[in-house]
């Protein structure tokens, strides 16, 4: 009886660690923004006025592709295919990383490089602007959200971890 009783109380608090993390169906932290709640966000952390809330909102529309984090564009995972629509990753077993042929990986880095221009320009145009001290605000928030990490965990490289 006891053991019934523990399980139950185990799948309860499974579930309900699931509902909230679980939110609409989306994963909590993957979701991409809008270019909406982006200027939102944007203006309520660099306290922007109306006439300069308006102009990022434009800006933050045309460069809407280029802004945000993962999932963001075209990508190599499963599933999703390689350039020209090859079916995806060559070799690679279960468990290791998969192997890039040599024109996905040139178009990796194409693609790659293509974005950080981009981005490069949306940051020269926000500047534009921005005040000094807003966009000095803004360049600090970004180098705190590449710090938290990627697929390496916050700041590592990627690799095995210790056990714990």
């Amino acid at each position: 009886m006891k053991k019934i009783v523990m399980t139950m109380v185990a799948l309860l608090t499974m579930t309900t660690a699931m509902a909230q993390n679980n939110e609409n169906g989306q994963r909590r932290g993957f979701q991409r923004q809008t270019p909406e709640e982006m200027t939102n966000r944007m203006a309520d952390q660099l306290k922007l006025d109306d006439k300069q809330k308006s102009k990022v909102l434009d800006l933050n529309k045309e460069y809407e592709g280029v802004l945000g984090g993962p999932g963001m564009g075209r990508g190599f995972g499963r599933g999703q295919g390689g350039p020209g629509g090859q079916g995806g990753f060559q070799g690679g077993q279960q468990g290791q990383r998969p192997q890039l042929t040599e024109e996905q990986r040139a178009e990796m880095q194409k693609q790659m490089q293509q974005r950080m221009e981009k981005r490069q320009e949306y940051e020269k145009k926000l500047k534009e602007i921005l005040t000094d001290d807003q966009f000095k605000t803004y360049q600090e928030q970004q180098q705190q959200r590449r710090g938290r990490g990627g697929f390496g965990g916050p700041g590592g490289p990627r690799g095995q971890r210790p056990n714990m």
